[in-house]
């Protein structure tokens, strides 16, 4: 059985699912090298849904179930349904946006039963002609005031293998003229903050990872004695609408200044969601929590759920915002079918993988002069070369099997370079990312050396818990050391990634280090590579070093 799981909306993109085991998935803007490609296009992610199908050495007629999300209106996509597969439209089925968010965790997550807690700016609305009406009986579109929607901001639900049911869902209003009454939701709060703090005028974004990364300079003194900004209240929180009271400061403010309010959001943001993970221990009976909504890529708040003794087991979804959507569409597809999945543990390497020869003509076609290449016929010795250009503190842009789900890069579409070098961090800010300078890394470290370096003991693959470095390692790795000491490791393993696993391995042979600074493979403003041609591209425009496609190395003349 066959699901293709679509979502609509910025992040867009595909997954295919069959009989439990998922084939294939990519994000639109991985194709259309246009970041967070599809926001408010009202468009379908054709070339997404062409790439799972062809990937899959299938037809979009093989396919059994076509399950698709949005969350936005007007919700009318048959037409180009039919028009990009051929498919009657009536055969295209709508699931709620924290719906699929929540199938996206649970069913990656290996657990039995669990809580899940799903946090966002906003999901699914309540609103004439919207198709999430139908899921939400008890909310009458017709009751609401004009001009005036409900959206989902907060869902909590009780899953087991074969079943579901919402436990607790928190709401806000909405309308075309601002948000009204009731307070606005965790994401819009951060958001609010990133748009007030970290706004660059050039792309007109606002991200929301560099504000957790400004927050990490502020002066806790100032952070520890600053009034609250959201209500708890008895049985619900009150999140105001607009910024923290701040007298005037945006953007282009002094640095310290900006990450003194910078580190109230991220406070406020942690209280928020450790007070939802306490509401899912209380309303969902389960030792197993999964989280999933662009939220939980906070790894701070991450971290303090991980520390809490409200749940045994946690589990925290790569794609955890929008870019999950079609993943849990398409397991949607599958459960109700009685198809379960046939692992424990989602790998997170959804692209498909390139040949050798895809890459040479990639190369060829490029026509970028004063590069060459050269393919290493043994394994071992493309490791012995590769590490020693990481201890000659080379970049190395690494290229390897499927591209990974999710904002981060988790060595296969990854920045490379060694973390004991303290100009590092600097160096690839400036000159290969061109992003702020206090922008943090994070580090791959070899799971079986993890707890020697880092405080937390926990298995995190998905680089998505801070922590603290360990006083003796912080000197050794100031390239993946923050500020604050902390840093937000990605665990390897040979079953995770063993091409990875076998570099650093190689890279702790020459140095007694058993981690790398891990990047994303990307330059300013643009996704992550996915193809060879992107990856060579980038390679040239932002001056990395040396690139490693499979076991070809591309270097500068």
């Amino acid at each position: 059985m066959i699901s293709l799981g679509i979502s609509v909306g910025h992040d867009m993109g595909a997954v295919l699912i069959k009989d439990g085991e998922v084939l294939v998935g990519i994000s639109e803007e991985r194709i259309t090298r246009v970041k967070s490609y599809g926001g408010y296009q009202h468009q379908m992610p054709e070339k997404s849904m062409r790439y799972c199908v062809e990937s899959a050495g299938i037809s979009f007629d093989d396919v059994d179930r076509f399950i698709y999300s949005t969350t936005e209106l007007p919700d009318e996509y048959g037409e180009q349904f039919e028009s990009i597969t051929g498919v009657n439209r009536g055969r295209l089925e709508f699931m709620p946006h924290h719906l699929a968010h929540a199938f996206s965790t649970f069913y990656s997550s290996g657990f039995e039963d669990a809580a899940v807690l799903v946090v966002d700016a906003s999901g699914s609305e309540i609103a004439p002609d919207s198709k999430a009406n139908a899921w939400f009986p008890q909310k009458d579109p017709n009751e609401l005031q004009e001009n005036v929607r409900l959206a989902e901001a907060v869902t909590i639900y009780n899953f087991k293998k074969d079943s579901y049911e919402e436990s607790y869902k928190k709401w806000i209003k909405l309308s075309t003229d601002g948000y009204k009454g009731g307070g606005v939701s965790v994401g819009i709060m951060y958001g609010t903050g990133a748009l007030q703090l970290v706004y660059d005028p050039s792309n007109n974004s606002w991200q929301s990872g560099k504000l957790m990364g400004l927050a990490s300079y502020a002066d806790r003194e100032f952070v520890d004695s600053f009034p609250d900004f959201i209500e708890i209240l008895e049985n619900d929180v009150f999140i105001p609408n607009g910024q923290v009271p701040s007298d005037g400061i945006n953007y282009l403010s002094d640095f310290q200044s900006r990450a003194n309010i910078a580190g109230i959001y991220q406070r406020e943001q942690e209280r928020l969601l450790m007070y939802f993970t306490k509401k899912a221990s209380e309303v969902v009976d389960s030792q197993n929590i999964c989280v999933a909504g662009g939220s939980f890529l906070n790894c701070n708040s991450n971290e303090l759920i991980e520390k809490s003794d409200l749940f045994e087991n946690k589990y925290y979804l790569p794609s955890s915002d929008d870019s999950g959507i079609p993943l849990g569409c398409a397991w949607f597809g599958q459960i109700v079918e009685g198809n379960l999945p046939t692992g424990k543990y989602l790998k997170p390497y959804l692209g498909r993988e390139y040949s050798n020869q895809e890459a040479i003509n990639d190369f060829f076609e490029s026509d970028i002069p004063d590069i060459q290449f050269q393919e290493f016929v043994n394994w071992e010795n493309l490791l012995d070369y590769v590490s020693q250009c990481l201890v000659e503190n080379k970049v190395v842009g690494w290229f390897q099997g499927g591209s990974e789900t999710g904002p981060r890069a988790l060595g296969n579409r990854s920045i490379l370079a060694n973390p004991s070098s303290p100009w590092v961090e600097r160096y690839i800010n400036s000159e290969i990312k061109n992003r702020e300078w206090y922008r943090p890394f994070a580090p791959s470290v070899l799971e079986e050396h993890r707890k020697e370096i880092f405080d937390l003991d926990c298995f995190s693959p998905y680089m998505l818990i801070t922590t603290k470095v360990k006083e003796e390692w912080r000197g050794k790795i100031p390239g993946v050391t923050h500020i604050d000491h902390t840093s937000r490791y990605q665990s390897v393993t040979k079953e995770m990634n063993e091409r990875y696993h076998s570099l650093i391995s190689a890279f702790y042979e020459k140095t007694g280090i058993p981690l790398l600074l891990n990047t994303s493979f990307n330059g300013k403003g643009e996704p992550i590579v996915e193809s060879p041609a992107d990856a060579i591209k980038s390679f040239y425009v932002n001056n990395i070093h040396v690139l490693v496609i499979n076991n070809i190395v591309i270097t500068r003349r």
